[in-house]
Parts: C-alpha cells; structure tokens; sequence
C-alpha cells in the first residue's frame, strides 16, 4: 500500500522520457510506476524479487490491453545479459540492502547494466532524526487506494542501533477486518554514506536533491532524490 505517495510517478515518468534508450525499473512491484511508463510507450523492463507481485503486475497489464517485460531478479546480484540508457529504482527500495556489502553489490549491479553514460535514479529518505527518537511507538494512517479506505497501524524499531538497521511490523484493515500484516528491515543511508558508496562502485559524478522537484537539499526532512552517471 503506498497510502496517498503519489509525486514520484509524474518524476520517473519524465525521466523516462527523456532517455533515448531502452529503461530498467528495479523493484517494480505490481506496476504503480512500471505500468504508466508502459501506457507511455517507453521501452522498459522492470525486475522484482516477488513472483506473486509480478503476477498481479501482469494480471493489471492483461486488463489494460499491455505486453509487459518482467522478470523476477534480486538486485543485489542480477544478469539481465543487456545494457539499459537508465536504471530507476523508486519508492526507496535501495534501503532493503542490509548490509554494506548488500549495497555495493547492488550498486555495482546497477554499474554493469548501464551504457556507458547512462543514469541511474532513485530515491530515499534522508534518517530522520526526530523520527528515530520516537522509535518503538505505534503509527496509524488512513489509506485511500481504488479499492477502498484502509487503516494502517505501523511500529518501528533499532533492531541494530549501530548499523542502522530498523524493522517495521505493519498491520493493515479493511472495513474493521485485518487484511493484511507483515515485517520488513531497512538500513538507513546517509547523504554522505552513499556518496562514499557510489565512488566505490564506479560511478562518474551524481546529484542530490531535496525532492522530485529538484530543489536544493537542505534538511534531513526532505525526501533524496539521486541521478548518478557512469
């Protein structure tokens, strides 16, 4: 569920525009993103870890009349065996790489499969640190999608403080019913970290924005917006 989230799709779709190339979506989920670059024409490819939302990715695409290209793939270690102008990875999917080394495989995954001059996009939140002293204390947000009102109660937690390692356990209702819950890890990434990072893994040069609008980053409230070049 991604709630009211909504700026990024309108962002990736006019950088997807703009390449002269064939395009690489990682993470693409069940297509909140991958299918309207698709309705777009653009050539692109998507990649996920999870079978089960492929399908619903494919079973969208069948209803929309659409002949999608994807594939099931770990970003941390994947062979595509063909080279793409860009590589996005939206809604903050990079921060499921737990481990410093999880992070620099991905990173010099993304590296291979990239022409030469291609660009890798993506985006993640800058560690709040308001947010993480009220660690351990439970969220509720209502949540609009087509399908109706949900409620989702969510609370995080260090599950390693010097790694930077949170874990959510999240539970979502539907009309007062549970709908669904789960766990997920994140490491968090600091602006300079991952600057650090991309130089190990070959990258030529990159910017960091404070938002889909390309304004200046200036706090660690703002969402990281970064465009790297091989």
């Amino acid at each position: 569920m991604y709630g009211n989230y909504r700026e990024d799709i309108d962002f990736y779709k006019r950088e997807a525009k703009k390449i002269q190339g064939k395009v690489l979506e990682v993470g693409c989920g069940t297509g909140r993103i991958y299918l309207e670059l698709l309705k777009e024409g653009i050539d692109v490819e998507g990649i996920d870890i999870s079978q089960r939302m492929l399908n619903q990715l494919k079973e969208k695409a069948s209803a929309m009349g659409l002949s999608p290209k994807v594939s099931v793939a770990d970003m941390r270690n994947f062979d595509l065996g063909r080279k793409f102008s860009l590589i996005m990875v939206p809604f903050r999917s990079f921060l499921y790489n737990i481990t410093s080394e999880e992070q620099l495989s991905t990173l010099r995954s993304f590296y291979r499969h990239l022409e030469p001059g291609g660009s890798l996009i993506l985006n993640f939140f800058y560690p709040d640190l308001e947010m993480m002293m009220g660690l351990n204390k439970e969220s509720e947000e209502l949540l609009v999608s087509d399908e109706g009102k949900y409620v989702l109660r969510q609370r995080s937690y260090f599950i390693s403080e010097p790694d930077q390692i949170i874990e959510t356990t999240a539970v979502l209702y539907r009309d007062g019913e549970l709908y669904w819950k789960g766990t997920q890890r994140l490491a968090l990434v600091f602006k300079r970290e991952f600057e650090l990072l991309l130089k190990i893994a070959g990258f030529s040069g990159w910017e960091v924005f404070g938002g889909f609008d390309r304004r200046p980053l200036t706090s660690y409230k703002q969402e990281m917006v970064w465009v790297a070049k091989k």
